[in-house]
């Protein structure tokens, strides 16, 4: 019985390593990026981009007609979105390379301080170092990558700016209020008694906003009696000015639901499934791979092989529609 266990056990691993479709050893801080990692694995796209770039990399990157589209599909991957970091960075390395860090004249010399990433992908993300997947997990957000502040002291130039900004935005309602005078006040003097009873209201104006808009920022003119307040009361004050002033167009950030633990263990859940019947029918896990069944036994597992392949195309929008993981197809033949 125990030899056969251990030759169950190798055929369970000859069939899918439990790295492709297990990942409950996952640290929760871990998710998001092993989610990008995994599923950005994929993709044919990703894949034969990397892998082309890398060698092109490395054969000394000499301009030439295949480099231009090479190029272009690397700028596709690069602007999807900032979690594309987590498989991008070190992919020119070779995969093969050993570091060294003692002498800078030797070949393969990396500074001490550098970052512990190697040009791994699309190896399975449980498959690199803890130091490694630790540095990949730190996802950089806008507010990083563009260093943007909550409020900041705006550069003086911009007061010409909102001049000539709310000086259009008057002028233009002076026009409005007098094409309305012309048509229903002016016009007609005979009627005008008539046609003013049945105008519609005059154009109503709130106060103009003192503002102009660069980037991701709103400079705004403001008026803070520093000498009649302390620094609490004007920041009581300002916080209760902001909840009324934010703009309608742009709602206040919410991230909740977005980053759940959870969530993202469901996504890796679900492409562990998806891997798992693209080697295997369902009738075969429960004996091919009992753990698997063990821990998704009681799912919908081809329902959630669908939701793992609307993760995938949510991840990478710049694919086609029709583009599907490469594990989509299945061992029992549900491939729609």
């Amino acid at each position: 019985m125990k030899a056969g266990s251990q030759m169950d056990g190798k055929k369970t691993e000859a069939v899918l390593s439990p790295l492709e479709w297990n990942f409950e050893q996952v640290p929760d801080g871990e998710l998001v990026a092993c989610c990008y990692w995994e599923y950005a694995r994929e993709s044919a796209f990703i894949r034969d981009t990397l892998r082309e770039y890398r060698d092109w990399f490395l054969a000394g990157g000499k301009w030439n007609e295949d480099t231009t589209k090479l190029m272009a599909n690397l700028e596709k991957i690069q602007c999807s979105s900032q979690p594309t970091d987590v498989f991008l960075s070190g992919c020119a390395f070779d995969p093969g390379m050993v570091w060294q860090s003692d002498n800078p004249e030797k070949p393969n010399y990396r500074h001490p301080d550098a970052p512990p990433i190697t040009g791994s992908f699309p190896a399975p993300w449980q498959s690199l170092s803890k130091a490694e997947r630790e540095y990949r997990a730190h996802i950089r957000t806008d507010v990083e990558e563009l260093r943007i502040f909550p409020i900041k002291l705006s550069h003086w130039s911009w007061a010409k700016e909102i001049a000539r900004e709310c000086q259009r935005v008057a002028d233009d309602q002076h026009k409005q209020r007098k094409a309305w005078e012309q048509k229903y006040l002016r016009k007609h003097a005979k009627r005008n008694f008539i046609m003013a009873a049945n105008a519609p209201g005059a154009p109503e104006f709130g106060d103009i906003r003192p503002r102009t808009w660069w980037g991701v920022g709103e400079t705004l003119m403001v008026d803070i009696a520093w000498e009649s307040f302390t620094d609490d009361k004007i920041a009581n004050y300002f916080r209760k000015w902001v909840k009324q002033a934010r703009p309608k167009e742009i709602p206040k950030p919410d991230n909740r639901g977005h980053n759940k633990a959870r969530d993202w263990r469901v996504a890796l859940e679900r492409l562990g499934m998806m891997r798992l019947l693209h080697r295997l029918s369902l009738r075969q896990l429960p004996e091919k791979c009992p753990k698997a069944w063990g821990l998704y036994g009681s799912r919908e597992w081809y329902k959630e092989r669908k939701r793992a392949s609307r993760t995938f195309q949510r991840f990478f929008p710049f694919l086609a529609k029709e583009k599907r993981p490469r594990s989509w197809p299945t061992k029992g033949g549900h491939s729609k």
